[in-house]
Protein backbone atom coordinates (compact mmCIF):
# COMPACT_ATOMS: atom_id res chain seq x y z
CA UNK A 1 0.00 0.00 0.00
CA UNK A 2 1.26 3.41 -0.87
CA UNK A 3 1.91 6.13 2.07
CA UNK A 4 1.11 9.83 1.09
CA UNK A 5 4.35 10.93 -0.62
CA UNK A 6 4.47 8.02 -3.12
CA UNK A 7 0.99 8.35 -4.04
CA UNK A 8 1.61 11.92 -4.54
CA UNK A 9 5.01 11.35 -6.65
CA UNK A 10 2.98 8.65 -8.94
CA UNK A 11 0.37 11.37 -9.44
CA UNK A 12 2.78 12.95 -10.40
CA UNK A 13 4.98 11.20 -12.61
CA UNK A 14 1.60 9.38 -15.07
CA UNK A 15 0.71 12.97 -15.58
CA UNK A 16 4.30 13.72 -17.41
CA UNK A 17 4.07 10.35 -19.14
CA UNK A 18 3.77 10.40 -22.73
CA UNK A 19 0.55 9.87 -23.82
CA UNK A 20 1.41 9.33 -27.55
CA UNK A 21 2.45 5.52 -28.77
CA UNK A 22 4.83 6.89 -31.13
CA UNK A 23 8.28 8.80 -31.26
CA UNK A 24 10.49 7.49 -28.68
CA UNK A 25 7.70 5.12 -27.15
CA UNK A 26 7.47 3.05 -31.16
CA UNK A 27 9.83 0.30 -32.36
CA UNK A 28 10.03 1.99 -35.68
CA UNK A 29 12.22 4.97 -33.75
CA UNK A 30 14.68 2.67 -32.46
CA UNK A 31 14.24 0.23 -36.20
CA UNK A 32 15.98 3.70 -37.32
CA UNK A 33 18.57 4.41 -35.08
CA UNK A 34 19.64 0.37 -34.72
CA UNK A 35 22.50 0.79 -37.03
CA UNK A 36 23.92 3.52 -35.19
CA UNK A 37 23.61 2.21 -31.56
CA UNK A 38 25.13 -0.87 -32.63
CA UNK A 39 28.28 0.76 -34.23
CA UNK A 40 28.63 2.67 -31.15
CA UNK A 41 28.78 -0.65 -28.85
CA UNK A 42 32.21 -0.64 -28.93
CA UNK A 43 35.30 1.68 -27.96
CA UNK A 44 37.04 3.17 -24.92
CA UNK A 45 34.45 5.06 -23.51
CA UNK A 46 31.60 2.79 -23.83
CA UNK A 47 33.84 0.16 -21.91
CA UNK A 48 34.60 2.56 -19.53
CA UNK A 49 31.15 3.35 -19.17
CA UNK A 50 29.67 -0.59 -19.13
CA UNK A 51 32.51 -0.91 -16.49
CA UNK A 52 31.28 1.32 -14.39
CA UNK A 53 27.64 0.24 -14.41
CA UNK A 54 28.85 -2.96 -13.77
CA UNK A 55 30.65 -1.44 -10.67
CA UNK A 56 28.09 0.05 -9.20
CA UNK A 57 25.89 -3.25 -9.51
CA UNK A 58 28.60 -5.55 -7.85
CA UNK A 59 29.13 -3.16 -5.07
CA UNK A 60 25.30 -4.97 -3.97
CA UNK A 61 27.40 -8.09 -3.23
CA UNK A 62 25.89 -9.59 -6.20
CA UNK A 63 27.85 -12.63 -8.28
CA UNK A 64 26.55 -12.00 -11.58
CA UNK A 65 28.72 -15.68 -12.69
CA UNK A 66 24.92 -17.85 -12.72
CA UNK A 67 22.69 -15.29 -11.89
CA UNK A 68 19.36 -14.78 -13.79
CA UNK A 69 19.41 -11.78 -15.17
CA UNK A 70 16.01 -9.31 -17.23
CA UNK A 71 17.66 -6.47 -19.56
CA UNK A 72 14.76 -4.20 -20.26
CA UNK A 73 14.91 -2.06 -23.17
CA UNK A 74 18.52 -4.30 -24.18
CA UNK A 75 19.24 -2.73 -27.24
CA UNK A 76 22.22 -4.41 -29.48
CA UNK A 77 23.42 -5.96 -26.21
CA UNK A 78 25.00 -2.84 -24.63
CA UNK A 79 24.61 -4.86 -21.06
CA UNK A 80 23.28 -8.00 -22.18
CA UNK A 81 26.69 -8.96 -23.78
CA UNK A 82 29.40 -8.54 -21.10
CA UNK A 83 27.53 -9.60 -18.65
CA UNK A 84 26.91 -13.27 -20.09
CA UNK A 85 30.20 -13.21 -20.81
CA UNK A 86 30.44 -13.25 -16.84
CA UNK A 87 28.45 -16.34 -16.87
CA UNK A 88 25.20 -15.25 -16.32
CA UNK A 89 21.88 -16.24 -17.92
CA UNK A 90 20.38 -13.56 -19.27
CA UNK A 91 16.11 -12.41 -21.16
CA UNK A 92 16.86 -9.40 -23.10
CA UNK A 93 14.05 -7.54 -23.79
CA UNK A 94 13.67 -4.77 -26.49
CA UNK A 95 10.73 -3.62 -28.68
CA UNK A 96 13.26 -3.20 -31.54
CA UNK A 97 13.00 -5.60 -34.09
CA UNK A 98 16.32 -4.30 -35.17
CA UNK A 99 17.89 -3.57 -32.24
CA UNK A 100 17.52 -7.64 -31.39
CA UNK A 101 18.36 -8.73 -34.82
CA UNK A 102 22.15 -6.72 -34.22
CA UNK A 103 22.05 -8.03 -30.49
CA UNK A 104 21.10 -11.77 -32.34
CA UNK A 105 24.38 -11.31 -34.62
CA UNK A 106 26.71 -10.34 -31.70
CA UNK A 107 25.40 -13.47 -29.82
CA UNK A 108 26.19 -15.46 -32.64
CA UNK A 109 29.68 -14.13 -33.51
CA UNK A 110 30.79 -14.63 -29.70
CA UNK A 111 28.79 -18.12 -29.65
CA UNK A 112 26.70 -17.25 -26.53
CA UNK A 113 24.07 -19.99 -25.72
CA UNK A 114 23.32 -18.00 -22.59
CA UNK A 115 21.32 -14.80 -23.72
CA UNK A 116 17.25 -15.53 -24.91
CA UNK A 117 15.94 -12.60 -26.45
CA UNK A 118 12.08 -11.54 -26.67
CA UNK A 119 10.70 -8.90 -28.85
CA UNK A 120 8.37 -6.66 -27.02
CA UNK A 121 7.15 -2.88 -24.93
CA UNK A 122 7.60 -3.75 -21.44
CA UNK A 123 3.73 -2.12 -20.83
CA UNK A 124 2.75 -4.94 -22.70
CA UNK A 125 4.37 -7.77 -21.17
CA UNK A 126 2.30 -10.13 -18.90
CA UNK A 127 5.03 -10.72 -15.89
CA UNK A 128 3.12 -13.83 -14.42
CA UNK A 129 2.15 -15.53 -17.74
CA UNK A 130 6.19 -15.27 -18.85
CA UNK A 131 7.06 -16.12 -15.29
CA UNK A 132 9.14 -13.17 -15.18
CA UNK A 133 7.66 -12.45 -11.02
CA UNK A 134 10.54 -13.07 -8.56
CA UNK A 135 12.14 -14.85 -11.35
CA UNK A 136 15.60 -12.35 -11.65
CA UNK A 137 18.56 -11.98 -9.43
CA UNK A 138 18.98 -8.68 -11.62
CA UNK A 139 16.63 -6.87 -13.51
CA UNK A 140 18.26 -4.03 -15.42
CA UNK A 141 16.52 -0.87 -17.10
CA UNK A 142 19.04 1.43 -18.51
CA UNK A 143 17.94 4.71 -20.36
CA UNK A 144 14.76 2.94 -22.02
CA UNK A 145 11.43 4.82 -22.41
CA UNK A 146 10.58 1.47 -21.80
CA UNK A 147 10.25 2.49 -17.86
CA UNK A 148 7.69 5.68 -18.54
CA UNK A 149 5.70 5.52 -15.52
CA UNK A 150 4.94 3.99 -11.74
CA UNK A 151 3.44 0.70 -13.25
CA UNK A 152 6.38 0.39 -15.50
CA UNK A 153 8.88 1.15 -12.81
CA UNK A 154 6.85 -1.22 -10.51
CA UNK A 155 6.39 -4.41 -12.94
CA UNK A 156 10.39 -3.74 -12.95
CA UNK A 157 10.41 -4.18 -9.40
CA UNK A 158 8.23 -7.02 -9.61
CA UNK A 159 10.39 -9.06 -11.49
CA UNK A 160 13.69 -8.89 -9.19
CA UNK A 161 14.10 -10.91 -6.58
CA UNK A 162 17.11 -9.29 -5.42
CA UNK A 163 18.54 -6.25 -7.20
CA UNK A 164 17.36 -3.73 -9.52
CA UNK A 165 19.21 -1.25 -11.63
CA UNK A 166 17.90 1.91 -13.02
CA UNK A 167 19.74 4.76 -15.71
CA UNK A 168 18.08 7.89 -16.99
CA UNK A 169 19.30 11.28 -18.00
CA UNK A 170 19.44 13.95 -14.87
CA UNK A 171 19.27 16.71 -17.58
CA UNK A 172 20.22 16.78 -21.22
CA UNK A 173 21.45 19.53 -23.64
CA UNK A 174 20.33 18.02 -27.40
CA UNK A 175 21.73 19.02 -30.67
CA UNK A 176 20.72 22.67 -31.81
CA UNK A 177 18.90 21.41 -34.33
CA UNK A 178 16.48 20.17 -32.35
CA UNK A 179 16.13 23.47 -30.82
CA UNK A 180 16.18 25.49 -34.43
CA UNK A 181 13.56 23.27 -36.11
CA UNK A 182 10.93 22.33 -33.25
CA UNK A 183 10.48 26.71 -32.93
CA UNK A 184 10.49 27.15 -36.29
CA UNK A 185 7.87 24.11 -37.05
CA UNK A 186 5.54 24.71 -34.23
CA UNK A 187 6.52 28.20 -32.84
CA UNK A 188 7.49 26.76 -29.58
CA UNK A 189 9.86 26.30 -27.38
CA UNK A 190 11.81 22.97 -27.23
CA UNK A 191 11.59 21.42 -23.53
CA UNK A 192 14.25 19.37 -21.86
CA UNK A 193 12.27 18.27 -19.11
CA UNK A 194 10.89 14.97 -18.20
CA UNK A 195 10.63 12.72 -15.53
CA UNK A 196 14.30 11.59 -16.26
CA UNK A 197 15.92 10.24 -13.35
CA UNK A 198 14.44 12.35 -11.13
CA UNK A 199 11.22 11.14 -10.50
CA UNK A 200 12.30 7.40 -10.12
CA UNK A 201 14.76 8.49 -7.51
CA UNK A 202 12.27 10.36 -5.64
CA UNK A 203 9.46 7.37 -6.06
CA UNK A 204 11.51 4.89 -4.97
CA UNK A 205 12.91 7.00 -2.00
CA UNK A 206 9.12 7.87 -0.81
CA UNK A 207 9.23 3.94 -0.55
CA UNK A 208 12.03 3.46 1.93
CA UNK A 209 14.57 2.64 -0.33
CA UNK A 210 17.95 4.27 0.14
CA UNK A 211 19.70 3.12 -3.22
CA UNK A 212 23.39 3.65 -4.07
CA UNK A 213 23.75 6.52 -6.65
CA UNK A 214 26.44 7.46 -9.37
CA UNK A 215 26.17 10.68 -11.43
CA UNK A 216 28.40 11.06 -14.85
CA UNK A 217 28.72 14.04 -17.07
CA UNK A 218 28.71 13.25 -21.27
CA UNK A 219 29.04 14.36 -24.56
CA UNK A 220 28.49 12.94 -27.87
CA UNK A 221 29.39 14.10 -31.11
CA UNK A 222 28.26 12.50 -34.35
CA UNK A 223 28.53 12.33 -37.96
CA UNK A 224 25.35 10.92 -39.20
CA UNK A 225 23.61 11.39 -43.20
CA UNK A 226 20.49 14.07 -43.66
CA UNK A 227 18.26 11.03 -43.83
CA UNK A 228 19.35 9.51 -40.62
CA UNK A 229 18.82 13.15 -39.04
CA UNK A 230 15.26 13.36 -40.56
CA UNK A 231 14.17 10.12 -39.31
CA UNK A 232 16.30 10.47 -35.83
CA UNK A 233 14.50 13.99 -35.17
CA UNK A 234 11.16 13.72 -36.84
CA UNK A 235 10.58 10.25 -34.62
CA UNK A 236 11.80 12.18 -31.48
CA UNK A 237 9.34 15.72 -32.58
CA UNK A 238 6.43 13.09 -33.26
CA UNK A 239 6.56 11.89 -29.46
CA UNK A 240 4.85 15.18 -28.63
CA UNK A 241 3.71 16.56 -32.19
CA UNK A 242 2.11 15.31 -35.14
CA UNK A 243 4.88 15.81 -37.69
CA UNK A 244 3.83 15.45 -41.58
CA UNK A 245 5.36 15.14 -44.82
CA UNK A 246 6.15 18.79 -45.38
CA UNK A 247 7.74 18.97 -41.99
CA UNK A 248 10.13 16.89 -42.66
CA UNK A 249 11.22 18.45 -46.15
CA UNK A 250 11.35 21.47 -44.14
CA UNK A 251 13.62 19.37 -41.76
CA UNK A 252 15.87 17.74 -44.93
CA UNK A 253 16.55 21.44 -46.20
CA UNK A 254 17.51 22.54 -43.20
CA UNK A 255 20.18 19.57 -42.01
CA UNK A 256 20.80 19.55 -45.88
CA UNK A 257 22.41 23.69 -46.10
CA UNK A 258 24.17 22.40 -42.61
CA UNK A 259 25.68 19.17 -43.82
CA UNK A 260 29.26 19.08 -45.21
CA UNK A 261 30.24 16.24 -47.49
CA UNK A 262 26.33 15.26 -47.05
CA UNK A 263 27.19 14.42 -43.19
CA UNK A 264 25.52 16.71 -40.66
CA UNK A 265 28.00 16.79 -37.61
CA UNK A 266 25.72 16.28 -34.16
CA UNK A 267 26.54 17.56 -31.06
CA UNK A 268 25.23 17.18 -27.70
CA UNK A 269 25.68 16.96 -23.99
CA UNK A 270 24.09 15.10 -20.52
CA UNK A 271 24.54 14.57 -16.91
CA UNK A 272 23.28 10.74 -16.57
CA UNK A 273 21.87 9.21 -13.04
CA UNK A 274 22.54 5.59 -12.24
CA UNK A 275 21.00 3.72 -9.06
CA UNK A 276 21.21 0.48 -7.84
CA UNK A 277 19.14 -1.23 -4.96
CA UNK A 278 17.86 -4.23 -3.21
CA UNK A 279 14.23 -5.18 -3.46
CA UNK A 280 14.57 -6.59 0.03
CA UNK A 281 16.61 -4.03 1.75
CA UNK A 282 14.10 -0.97 2.47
Amino acid sequence: MQNSETACLAEHWKSLSQKKRDGPQSALFWDRRAEGFSRRIKGDRREKRTEDVLGLIKSTGLDLDGAEVLDIGCGPGTFSIPIARMGAKVTALDISEQMLKHLQERIAEENLSSIRTIQSSWDEIDIDAQGFRGSFDLVIASMTPGINSPESFEKMMQASRRVCYYSNFVSRKWDVSYYDLYQSLFGEKFADGGHGFHIPFMYLYSMGYRPAMKLSKRAWESDETVQSMVDTVSGFFSGRKDVNDGMKDQMRKYFEEKAVGGMYHSTSESITGMMVWEKNGR
